[in-house]
């Protein structure tokens, strides 16, 4: 989700004014899409025997083979929609929290008639929804209402951490992203720790950091999209077993009948309001944990980052949050 943000912040705010991705980077895009649709497709077809065998196993077999580097052409891309629609590989994909695939394959699937013409070009969000994954640290410049800003995107895998968390002692701003969504997943380094038991012990560890102690910190609980239909086919509250989770949530939970949209199902809008503020407080507390009264607050959004003008909208909120909290700090406010 952080790296996506990224990319939004260069569509909102370049320093150049043009507000787009480079010819090289929507190149190079091309072949990170159909990297991005065959590798995810090959872990989900790969995980349907310990879940839902696929009905067309010869089908099925045959893409699981393929190489990430294949160019999807019309013939491909007839297969792939046919696999994709295989009762066996939908059921699987209900079930994707048991095993490590990116929700953004259901949104390249349902663009596949377009990412399969000889002339497919990607579009802002196809770059968004693609993943690639950040090592390291990777500096940007944007300019937000006249404001220069420097940003960081740095990895946020375990073995990452490390070479960053001291870089950062001189920063205004912490921004910290979540994808609330992962509330019943584990970790790709360790299959016994769910993701987002670790998500709220990072980010109280960042904010307890000395290199973070009095700085800005903007939590972004991110991919409320998926995090909506998530609610109706897996609970969010589970109070006994190898998947206990959000035990203390004493909230009303979301059942299948039930349509995962706040706007149209009243009852829906009861739950997500309130998973969502658990979550927020939940954040909040852990982030807040051994600091002294007033020392500092902390900015929560639950965000969308492919959503081009919610970003905006919280960017522009944040822009006010470290100017004030900077010119605190520097003996003006």
């Amino acid at each position: 989700g952080k790296s996506t943000l990224f990319k939004q912040f260069k569509l909102l705010y370049s320093v150049d004014g043009k507000n787009k991705f480079s010819q090289a980077e929507i190149t190079q895009g091309i072949k990170v899409v159909y990297a991005n649709v065959i590798s995810n497709m090959r872990v989900l077809l790969m995980n349907c025997d310990n879940h839902t065998p696929a009905e067309d196993t010869e089908l099925a077999d045959e893409i699981a083979s393929l190489d990430e580097g294949v160019v999807i052409d019309s013939a491909l891309g007839e297969k792939l929609k046919q696999i994709w629609a295989d009762p066996g590989v939908q059921d699987t994909w209900k079930h994707r929290n048991d095993f490590q695939v990116q929700d953004a394959l259901e949104y390249f699937m349902s663009n596949m008639n377009r990412i399969m013409k000889d002339d497919f070009t990607p579009n802002e969000q196809d770059i968004l929804h693609s993943r690639v994954r950040t090592s390291g640290i990777v500096e940007a410049e944007y300019l937000i209402d006249k404001t220069r800003i420097a940003m960081f995107d740095v990895g946020g895998q375990r073995n990452e951490r490390k070479k960053w968390i001291h870089c950062f002692d001189n920063v205004t701003a912490v921004i910290f992203v979540a994808a609330i969504s992962e509330y019943d997943q584990m970790l790709y380094e360790d299959q016994n720790v769910n993701r987002q038991d670790e998500a709220l012990q990072l980010f109280g560890e960042m904010c307890a950091s000395k290199w973070f102690a009095e700085k800005s910190m903007i939590l972004f609980l991110n991919k409320r999209d998926v995090f909506k239909k998530k609610l109706i086919q897996s609970p969010f509250k589970v109070e006994s077993g190898e998947s206990m989770r959000n035990t203390d949530y004493d909230g009303p939970m979301a059942t299948p009948d039930m349509t995962p949209d706040e706007t149209k199902d009243p009852n829906f809008k009861k739950v997500y309001d309130a998973t969502t503020s658990y979550l927020v407080k939940k954040f909040k507390a852990e982030g807040q944990k051994g600091q002294k009264t007033g020392v500092r607050d902390i900015y929560a959004e639950v965000t969308c980052a492919t959503d081009t003008n919610q970003v905006k909208t919280v960017m522009d909120s944040c822009k006010d949050i470290i100017l004030r909290n900077n010119l605190t700090q520097n003996g003006f406010l």
